[in-house]
């Protein structure tokens, strides 16, 4: 989770963004959801606001919106896949805060990274009718020595991982490239179970599913309906994978 940020604008460090000497922006200790925040959208720095609010959340009793979006959901919520095809973004921070509680009171901490300012993180955002744009950081489980203060953290992405996560790189492209060699279809409704038991039922033989990680490793994970046998693969050797189990050839190679 990140709740509460700090930023400070580094035109070194933002050298890459377009706008970075017209932008201007106070710096703040705390942003908190519903601030106007600077994001990093189509590499311009454009102002928004933190926390996506969708129409039918709103309707809900005590409604918050939703300032982090779970890596593992991208692929499987309504409400984040379209955005995560299309509309990815980078959020910029300096550093953000996490509480821990501690006996009968809580303890904010403070993480930062000591000899950067600007970190960016992954996001998502949203266009509404109204010209505004909301955004969302991406969180993932916490890793050591963090997840002694709170299990999720944002996802702060190395420049290499920046340039894929701003790439065209979308989920179709593997879709399309598969179904030049294979019957294939793309399914994101319901959870990965409910898709896994959809294609048992019509006899899908290999599932691929494409996660966040994709984009870090450019890997996929396949699973075999008949072994039920899950693989992660990379994506360039995906097809001949696929051809060791249902060419022709190959089958015939067995009799």
């Amino acid at each position: 989770m990140c709740g509460r940020y700090y930023l400070e604008i580094s035109k070194k460090d933002m050298s890459f963004v377009d706008n970075i000497n017209n932008y201007n922006f106070d710096t703040s200790y705390n942003i908190s959801p519903q601030s106007s925040v600077p994001a990093i959208i189509d590499n311009k720095l454009i102002t928004t606001t933190w926390g996506y609010f969708p129409s039918w959340l709103k309707n809900q009793d005590n409604p918050r919106p939703l300032f982090n979006s779970r890596y593992e959901s991208l692929l499987e919520k309504r409400t984040f896949t379209s955005a995560f095809k299309n509309n990815r973004c980078l959020i910029p921070l300096s550093g953000w805060y996490e509480w821990k509680t501690e006996g009968e009171s809580r303890q904010p901490y403070f993480f930062y990274e000591k000899n950067k300012l600007q970190l960016f993180t992954a996001g998502l955002y949203w266009n509404r009718s109204n010209g505004d744009i909301e955004i969302s950081i991406i969180t993932k489980e916490a890793v050591s020595p963090l997840d002694s203060i709170h299990n999720r953290s944002p996802i702060i992405l190395t420049q290499t991982q920046i340039e894929e996560w701003l790439s065209d790189k979308n989920v179709n492209q593997i879709y399309d490239d598969l179904k030049v060699h294979f019957n294939a279809q793309f399914d994101y409704k319901d959870s990965i179970g409910k898709r896994y038991r959809r294609q048992d039922a019509i006899g899908t033989p290999f599932c691929i599913t494409i996660d966040y990680e994709s984009l870090e490793d450019d890997s996929v994970t396949i699973r075999n309906r008949d072994t039920m046998k899950q693989e992660r693969i990379s994506v360039k050797n995906l097809v001949n994978h696929i051809d060791g189990f249902v060419s022709i050839n190959n089958l015939l190679k067995k009799l």
